[in-house]
């Protein structure tokens, strides 16, 4: 911060305070800003700009949104952002805030903590050079939004929109909850079909034997149980688009009808001869690696090849660190509406800490472990508290072994301690040892257990909503003993 700064603070006392404080110890001058406009205007004309930010609640209103949002377009590529606030951020720039603050100096109720900011300045003085803004990749279609601040994911995007408007297959490949659902969505929703339907098949929830049923159709008695004609999903879908999801658990039968729909667009009802033509588009979507199936010999070569000209991958949350935050942000925002809850401000402790997991259940496992969390909260800010003990402890799951000091061959172990006593000389209970994997235990067996009801018990929709596997989820259950409430 050499020389100036500009303050977005609407506290005056507070105000006075820092630039009193800056232009004495260090020879700043802070520039008062009363609103975004003024801010801009002044950022614009320093050499290295530099935001000093009030972010308490109830003093950061709609400007210091306005003036994030207004970043770019005023040609400031490079910011050096310094918060004054407590430990609590609005929701409404805490993701702004997470990815461009350098420094944060804290506020608590008798005033600043100038012991704090004095250890503090100095880095943020010497910090001469700008730091470069995150570079945002986002695109909106029919209300499905796909916003991203990792580099590495802007090619496949970029590429992606340039095919959209095309009447060609597609493949998506990404674990599962990574989002590629929500992106075939986002390319119907852009292409020339986006008033046509939009079908979504997922293969893996449907036993073998019934999934050419379920994609071409069949007729009346042509199978034990096919008691009237049925229309298959490429006829539902029409001049739409059909999403085929995890078509890797299709047999090699089923692959070369499906290829055959792909290259020619016919297929027969299952129990009929009558070849019928799909006008549908379609995407297909995969949680493995086709190229490892086809060397496995699982997955039919000729179709892979098809597929693959336009293979669009899709990275894992824990490849998307500088996402975590502005997708939680928005998943917060989603499930308030959903539930008709306030919540308004956001702790950065419980930022750390979705920053510190590593969401092996990607974009699914966060949506839903926000949701838990806003139905947990009992203010209108969410806390450590509110998360699931499992994300928590994942803050020390890193920490290395206190190491053992050994001992030589001919020394014995010294006796164990004495057990402590209570006031009355009676010794006191030991602690177990599983004290606290006994209370994530009963947690996680509560979550499951509500999870289950709000998908009437059934295990494969609680898997997909909890971003788990079925066998995950089996596991789970077993686990915990709660095979006996799922279907």
């Amino acid at each position: 911060m050499p020389g100036e700064a500009v303050a977005l603070i609407r506290d005056i006392d507070l105000f006075e305070q820092v630039e009193r404080w800056f232009r004495e110890r260090h020879q700043v001058r802070v520039q008062f800003a009363g609103d975004a406009a003024a801010a801009l205007e002044q950022l614009r004309q320093q050499r290295v700009p530099t935001l000093l930010l009030d972010c308490r609640p109830e003093y950061c209103d709609g400007e210091a949104v306005r003036l994030f949002d207004r970043l770019n377009d005023a040609g400031l590529t490079g910011l050096n952002l310094v918060t004054i606030g407590q430990s609590i951020l609005p929701v409404s720039i805490a993701s702004k805030i997470d990815l461009l603050a350098l420094e944060h100096i804290p506020v608590e109720a008798h005033g600043i903590r100038w012991d704090v900011v004095a250890e503090r300045l100095p880095r943020i003085v010497t910090a001469l050079r700008a730091r470069v803004l995150p570079r945002c990749f986002h695109a909106e279609a029919g209300g499905v939004a796909i916003t991203t601040y990792t580099p590495e994911f802007f090619p496949c995007l970029e590429d992606l929109l340039r095919v959209t408007h095309r009447d060609v297959t597609l493949l998506l490949v990404g674990e599962t909850g990574t989002g590629k659902t929500t992106l075939a969505r986002f390319i119907h929703n852009r292409s020339p079909r986006r008033d046509r339907a939009f079908q979504h098949l997922a293969c893996g929830t449907l036993p073998s034997d019934l999934i050419e049923s379920e994609l071409f159709g069949h007729t009346r008695g042509a199978f034990t149980g096919a008691e009237r004609n049925k229309i298959g999903r490429f006829q539902a879908a029409g001049h739409g688009t059909l999403l085929l999801d995890e078509i890797d658990v299709l047999d090699l039968k089923q692959q070369v009808k499906l290829l055959r729909v792909i290259e020619t667009g016919e297929y027969e009802l299952v129990g009929s001869t009558e070849t019928h033509v799909s006008e549908a588009r379609l995407i297909v979507a995969s949680n493995v690696n086709l190229e490892e199936l086809v060397a496995a010999g699982q997955f039919r070569s000729d179709l892979y090849y098809r597929l693959n000209v336009l293979e669009f991958h899709l990275p894992a949350l824990r490849n998307r660190p500088l996402d975590i935050v502005p997708l939680a942000v928005q998943f917060i925002e989603e499930s308030c509406r959903e539930h008709n809850i306030s919540v308004k401000g956001v702790h950065r402790d419980f930022l750390a800490c979705l920053k510190k997991y590593r969401w092996p259940g990607n974009l699914r496992e966060l949506k839903n472990h926000i949701r838990r969390a806003v139905l947990f909260c009992e203010t209108d800010c969410l806390t450590v508290n509110d998360l699931s003990p499992k994300i928590v402890q994942a803050q020390f799951q890193e920490d290395p072994p206190v190491p053992t000091p050994s001992l030589p061959e001919d020394t014995a172990p010294p006796p164990p301690p004495a057990a402590p006593t209570r006031s009355n000389g009676h010794p006191e209970e030991p602690i177990r040892a599983h004290t606290i994997a006994d209370r994530v235990a009963q947690t996680e067996r509560e979550f499951l257990e509500q999870a289950l009801r709000q998908n009437g018990n059934n295990r494969t929709r609680t898997a997909q909503a909890l971003g788990l596997s079925r066998v995950g989820l089996y596991k789970k259950l077993r686990r915990l003993g709660l095979m006996g409430c799922s279907e």
